[in-house]
């Protein structure tokens, strides 16, 4: 594998600050660009401040990179609805901003996008990326015109972008869900919830900033989207025995059922993403939760 020079955006954030330690590790030199410094420093990377919507700080930060992992984003239902405009803004006009440096520097994007444009799918029959889109809130609507552009820039003008839809992406930071362990980690005894049975293709953030990682390496794809989840359909009610069990004395009490706040769908198949760059997950939701919990516990960075 040939080292190369990669721009994340959102570098401070929860899944991009992931992918620049990977990337580091993986023998890259990488440049983090986010409107706020990371809480530490970037290990063996460098740093720029700058918004994602100031497409002369993107376009300079893209000169002399062999390619860019957009992370930036407002994520998740409840943010994007509480201010559509900035979800707008950061969304759309940030991945503009990536694209025209990249069309203006022939720079590979690999675009982070999520499996909540599939919609709501009561059916939970699996998912492969030709199947349709049905965008039902804010959040799905911006990444949706997100990889829209990505698309249209692909075939208008050549550039190498390619979107990666993820699922329910939990681990230490996240920004959206409950995933129960911080409320546990803080000593809560007593978790409250409904869904017990609600499906769900938890992705562990590990898993999903190596992929985009390996995505970047790979150069030019030959697809426009790739499913990046963790490939394998739970429940809610999973996730809580799995948390109690790290846990004594904690009880997490679930009321049966489909908890109507959430996404229902199926598992996304990752067979495309194994073809192309070669993505495995290597956590499943039992050793991913452990990992998240050791980590806590043993003072290591996430």
């Amino acid at each position: 594998m040939t080292a190369k020079t990669l721009l994340v955006t959102g570098a401070a954030g929860f899944v991009g600050r992931l992918v620049v330690e990977f990337a580091v590790a993986r023998g890259h030199d990488v440049l983090g660009l986010d409107r706020r410094a990371p809480a530490a420093p970037i290990p063996g990377g460098r740093f720029v401040e700058a918004d994602i919507r100031d497409r002369a700080a993107v376009r300079d930060a893209v000169e002399g990179v062999d390619a860019i992992v957009h992370c930036a984003a407002i994520v998740g239902p409840k943010p994007a609805s509480a201010d559509p405009v900035l979800a707008t803004e950061v969304n759309v006009t940030g991945v503009l901003s990536v694209l025209e440096a990249a069309r203006a520097t022939a720079t590979p994007v690999v675009n982070l996008s999520t499996a909540t444009l599939y919609g709501n799918r009561p059916d939970t029959a699996p998912l492969d990326e030709t199947a349709p889109t049905d965008p039902v809130g804010i959040y799905d609507a911006t990444k949706m015109m997100a990889e829209t552009l990505c698309d249209a820039y692909r075939k208008t003008f050549g550039v190498a972008v390619a979107s990666f839809r993820t699922s329910f992406v939990y681990g230490a930071q996240h920004s959206t869900g409950d995933y129960f362990v911080e409320r546990a980690l803080a000593g809560e005894t007593e978790i409250a919830d409904v869904g017990r049975d609600h499906p769900c293709d938890f992705t562990y953030v590990r898993d999903l900033a190596l992929g985009l990682v390996q995505a970047a390496e790979a150069g030019p794809l030959p697809e426009p989207v790739y499913n990046l989840s963790g490939g394998v359909l739970r429940t809610r009610g999973d996730l809580g025995a799995i948390v109690e069990r790290h846990f004594p004395g904690l009880t997490i009490r679930q009321a049966p059922g489909i908890d109507p706040g959430r996404h229902l769908r199926g598992v996304c198949l990752i067979e495309r993403a194994g073809r192309d760059f070669g993505y495995r997950p290597a956590f499943t939701l039992e050793n991913g939760i452990a990992d998240w919990i050791a980590r806590a516990r043993g003072g290591i960075a996430p």
